[in-house]
Parts: structure tokens; C-alpha cells; sequence
């Protein structure tokens, strides 16, 4: 664990001054710092607004009342689509860490009860609270009343028991046996949410679909199925793209075996495929029932709200392969299935197990389920806000990696080479899929259960994974370089070493660690100056332990934890006593 400043913190300042510059005034006076910290404590207030109740952004803006005398609350909006009022404290700290103080939560507290109990004259020292008063006095009128206080700070810490017993006893007090009054707080990882909209449900937010010869199951989970006609579809996919299979486990792999053959029935006989595909499965928040057609047992059509396709990926892909120009009529059908999570409290949890287990059927590779972890799509949605694009679902339009791009065997090799453990290391060359398992293989008194969990922990933030694995792509070119003017013995020693000599360099050097997101051009180049000594250093090891010989393999050594480690420390040794000598050019033919 290091100080480094969050690095969702360099996202959260500009967010807020495109969203509300325009529209926050600056504080009065103060130093040029002082102004800026107070506009982002303001306009962060507006923006959870602006994300837990859906109003406008001058709507938002409107609701700051941030200044002396407000009773420690610095925003207040009323929402009579619901009759929800909002309270909220906001609170932007600057170096990301730590959590709003003891004090201002007390305040806040107490600004929330005087207000409950309609005493007002705890609002007097602030001019805006006096304008809104007869305004609150109504809505504090208002039928079936909820009252929402949130706590909003840009710290990466949880908030401490001591904080939070503060508003469990308020709202012990005022809630009798309903949800009157209730509390949320919302930290650095909410907010960071908010802006890369992880937090959204992925899919398509509204689309029509019409489905023949339906069957719809209204419990447990509402469920509409049947068939759909393969040119409405495609249409569909068209019109929508990746986003409608953006929960799936992966994404539309182009020609294989079976999409040839997918293929081959959709172009020749359209009309069988119904009967030769297993379809497609799909999820969404909710979903509506055409009033004329509820009765209708021959079509529904359907409004899926948040509907995203998790199996049939392949079948979609190739169905706008076989037919790309728009318009044409297809004399075919594909099954549909559409379940709604409406209702469900689990139901990221439920929406994972029905693409796993729906996926199972298929030609499916355990990298492919690593998909499904929360932690994939944070990376990479923190990630594309800076324009790096992480592509942990593979496809046949996954770029190459390089400056900008990287997929998930990148992230794993660099991300295994930072733990201690040298059967992750030695893993890369014998058994990399294991690697994305969820099998239980390390003791229960461990932190970490899997190997998948060790390698992508939650707490790796993803400017750490995206400097590793700069550093791992530069290793890569320089093994790749050395490797091509080698032979022999030497040759297998840089194609099947350069893990070990990765995990040596981030040990030696810590290039992961940093404020930047890309690797500065120092940082760079002291990184292909010491690959080039780590490399030297484990040949000179490697050679010593009798392996240079030929025999065993090169990789057969460095698939063996216990000859990895015994490497690394003999490395370790030669790099501590000093700069190794290079090798001749002709050594290990």
C-alpha cells in the first residue's frame, strides 16, 4: 500500500467543471485555491443530485444552499414524481484519502433534525436557506414523504461505525416501522461510478421487440419467449451494436466452426435455423407487455428496458455477417428468450448466474467467465475515460495491444508477475488458463482463496494495472529483440524467462508505482536499462545452475516454481553485488 493519490481523482475535477461551471457561481473571496475547493465541494453536492434523483443540471446547481448557517447541509431538492426530499453534505477532498470528519457529521445531523422538527432558526446566517424556507415548509407537507440524507466525499475510506451510529439513532428516532428518513454515504468509488457510468445497467436502455408465438411466465421472473424473425433482429443488432450484447461473456469471435456452420444455414436455408440454434437468452431491467397483445397467444410485443443479449453473441454476429445490407427480408426465425430482473434485489447477482450458466453449453474457455467480474468492468471504464481501451471480452475486432490498448492476458501476465507467489510466475508457461479459475486452491486463513482473486484484487486501482502493464510490454520488446538474434539454448531462454525477469524488474524497480498514467519517458528508459541487466544477471544463473547446458528445457525450468525461485534469489544476489558482465554473443548455441 502506497500514498499515491487515488487515481480516480483525476477524473473527478474535470467532470465537475464540465458539468457545472456554467452553472456554480465562485466563492466571493478567498485565495485562487481556496475558490477552486470550494466550487468542487459546491458542484460535487449538485452532481449527486444530478445522479440519485435524475433532475436537470441547472436544477441541480439550483439546490446548493453551501454557505454559513446552513445547518451543515450543503444541498437540498425535492422530487414530487416521488415526494423524496434530498439532503445532502458534501464534502472534496483533495488527496482522495480519508472520510468526512467526525464534526461535520455531527452538523449534519443536527441540520437534519432541526429541519425535521421544523426549526428554522438554525437556517438564519444563510440567505438562500431564508428564500427556500416557505417552499420546505411544503414539502415537508407533502403526502407519503421520504427523506434522503447523503453524505458525498471524494475519500477512498469507508465511513467509520462512529459517523454512521450518528444517523442510525436519527433515523431510529423519526422512522416508525417505515423508511421515512434514511442515510447513504457515497465515497470516491460511487462517484468515480457516476462518471464512467459503471454503475448503469449495461445493455440497450429502451428497444422494441416483437416476438411470435410467445410464451410469456409473469412468475417468479417475468419472462416473455418465442421466436423472433432474423431480420428484425439483425435490424436490431444493426441499429444497436455491442451494446446490446454488452453483458454477454465475450463477444462475436468471427469465423470458426461453428459460425461456419451458423453460417452456412443462415445463407442456405434460413428456415431450418430456428431448429438448428439454440437462440438467443437475454436479460433486462424491465420489460412491458403491449396492452393489445397480452392476451394474444400468436405475438408480444415487447418494451425491454436495459435489455442486453448474454448468449447468442456468436449467432448474432454471424447473422449480420450473412445479411450486412439493411432491409433485406429473411424467410427465418431464431428463439428468444427475455427475462426481466424487475423486482429482484440481487439482481447483478442473478444476471451473472444466467449468462454462466447459460454459457455452459458452449464451446466456453475459463478465460471467457472472467468477464463476468465486477473488477473487469471497472478497469476498463476507469481506464477509457483517459482513452485507454482494455478489452477483457475478446473478439475478432480485439485490437493488437500497444499504447493505447491492451486485452486480459496482458493484465494477467503483469499482474501475476507482481505477486510474491512463484507459481503464478512459473503458471504463465505451463497452465495460464489456470490462472483465470475461481477453484479454491489456497488455504481458508488466506486473504485470497483463488488464483484469479490473488492476480485481480480489488485493491489494484487501474492506473497500478495499466503502468505494469506498460512495463510488461516493454520487457516483452526487448525479450522478443533479444530472442530473434539468439539461438539455440539462449533463444528458449528469453522466449520462456521473460516472466521471471519481469518479476524481477518490478521488484527491483516499481515502475507500477506512480501519480502518471503513462509511464514517463525516464521511467521508460530506465526500465529497458534494467531488463537489460536483470536478463544478463538470470542468464549468468541460469547457466551457473547447470541449466544453460541444454538440458532441461528452458521451459520446463521456468514452469517449475521451485526452479524459479531458486533463480530469482540467485539473480537477486548477483544484481545486489553489482552490475553483471553481458555475455558473448555466441554463448548457449
Amino acid at each position: 500500500m502506497t500514498n499515491e493519490r487515488p487515481y480516480e481523482m483525476s477524473h473527478i475535477a474535470p467532470a465537475l467543471k464540465a458539468e457545472f461551471l456554467a452553472h456554480v457561481p465562485a466563492a466571493p473571496s478567498g485565495t485562487s485555491e481556496e475558490k477552486e475547493r470550494n466550487f468542487l465541494t459546491r458542484a460535487l453536492a449538485a452532481y449527486s443530485l444530478l445522479k440519485l434523483t435524475g433532475c436537470t443540471t441547472a436544477e441541480a446547481a439550483n439546490a446548493i444552499v453551501d454557505g454559513g448557517g446552513d445547518g451543515g447541509i450543503d444541498a437540498i431538492y425535492f422530487s414530487p414524481a416521488n415526494n423524496t426530499l434530498w439532503l445532502v453534505q458534501s464534502k472534496y477532498i483533495d488527496d482522495g484519502r480519508g472520510q468526512p470528519a467526525l464534526g461535520d457529521a455531527s452538523k449534519f445531523k443536527n441540520g437534519i433534525e432541526a429541519l425535521l422538527q421544523g426549526n428554522f432558526d438554525a437556517f438564519n446566517g444563510n440567505t438562500k436557506w431564508q428564500g427556500l424556507i416557505p417552499q420546505v415548509q411544503g414539502w415537508l407537507k407533502a403526502p407519503a414523504l421520504q427523506v434522503k440524507a447523503v453524505m458525498v466525499y471524494t475519500g477512498i475510506s469507508v465511513v467509520a461505525d462512529d459517523r454512521i451510529r450518528i444517523f442510525e439513532d436519527l433515523r431510529n428516532r423519526f422512522n416508525n416501522e417505515d423508511e421515512f428518513l434514511d442515510f447513504a454515504p457515497y465515497g470516491l468509488t460511487s462517484i468515480h461510478g457516476w462518471i464512467t457510468g459503471i454503475d448503469e445497467s449495461p445493455g440497450v436502455d429502451r428497444i422494441e421487440i416483437e416476438v411470435l408465438d410467445a410464451g410469456w411466465f409473469r412468475t417468479p421472473y417475468e419472462t416473455v419467449l418465442g421466436r423472433v424473425k432474423i431480420d428484425h433482429i439483425v435490424n436490431l443488432y444493426r441499429q444497436h451494436g455491442a451494446k446490446l450484447i454488452a453483458a454477454n461473456i465475450r463477444r462475436y469471435k468471427g469465423s470458426t466452426d461453428v459460425n461456419d456452420r451458423i453460417l452456412k444455414t443462415a445463407v442456405e436455408e434460413p428456415q431450418s435455423l430456428f431448429y438448428l440454434n439454440n437462440g438467443l437468452t437475454s436479460y433486462c431491467d424491465r420489460l412491458e407487455v403491449h396492452t393489445q397483445d397480452r392476451a394474444n397467444p400468436r405475438q408480444k410485443r415487447v418494451t425491454a428496458y436495459g435489455l442486453s443479449v448474454v448468449n447468442g453473441a456468436q449467432t448474432l454476429g454471424t447473422l449480420l455477417k450473412a445479411y450486412p445490407i439493411a432491409g433485406t427480408v429473411v424467410d427465418g426465425y431464431v428463439s428468444i428468450k427475455i427475462i426481466s430482473l424487475s423486482g429482484r434485489e440481487d439482481d447483478r447477482e442473478f444476471a451473472r448466474r444466467i449468462t454462466e450458466s447459460t454459457n455452459y453449453q458452449n464451446q466456453i474457455n475459463v478465460r471467457d467467465f472472467a468477464a463476468l467480474d465486477e473488477q473487469q468492468e471497472r478497469i476498463a471504464a476507469q481506464l477509457q475515460v483517459d482513452g485507454i481501451q482494455y478489452h477483457y471480452k475478446y473478439g475478432d475486432e480485439t485490437p493488437d495491444s500497444d499504447e493505447s490498448n491492451f486485452n486480459l492476458d496482458d493484465a494477467t501476465i503483469a499482474l501475476a508477475c507482481l505477486e510474491s507467489d512463484f507459481q503464478l510466475c512459473a503458471r504463465l508457461i505451463s497452465d495460464r488458463k489456470s490462472l483465470w479459475s475461481f477453484e479454491e486452491v489456497y488455504p481458508a486463513t488466506d486473504l485470497w482463496r483463488t488464483r484469479y482473486e490473488k492476480i485481480f484484487q480489488p485493491s489494484r486501482s487501474s492506473r497500478t494495472i495499466w503502468r505494469a502493464v506498460q512495463a510488461y510490454q516493454i520487457v516483452l520488446e526487448r525479450m522478443r529483440a533479444e530472442g530473434r538474434t539468439a539461438s539455440g539454448v539462449r533463444k528458449a531462454f528469453f522466449e520462456n524467462g521473460r516472466w521471471l525477469i519481469l518479476k524481477i524488474l518490478f521488484v527491483k524497480m516499481h515502475p507500477e508505482r506512480g501519480d502518471e498514467l503513462a509511464l514517463p519517458s525516464p521511467v521508460k528508459t530506465g526500465v529497458v536499462t534494467k531488463v537489460l541487466e536483470i536478463s544478463t544477471a538470470l542468464w549468468q544463473a541460469y547457466e551457473e545452475q547447470g541449466f544453460g547446458s541444454g538440458a532441461p528445457h528452458a521451459r520446463s525450468v521456468f514452469s517449475s516454481p521451485a526452479d524459479c525461485e531458486r533463480l530469482y534469489n540467485a539473480t537477486m544476489a548477483k544484481l545486489a553485488a553489482g552490475t553483471p558482465q553481458a555475455p558473448a554473443a555466441a554463448t548457449g548455441n
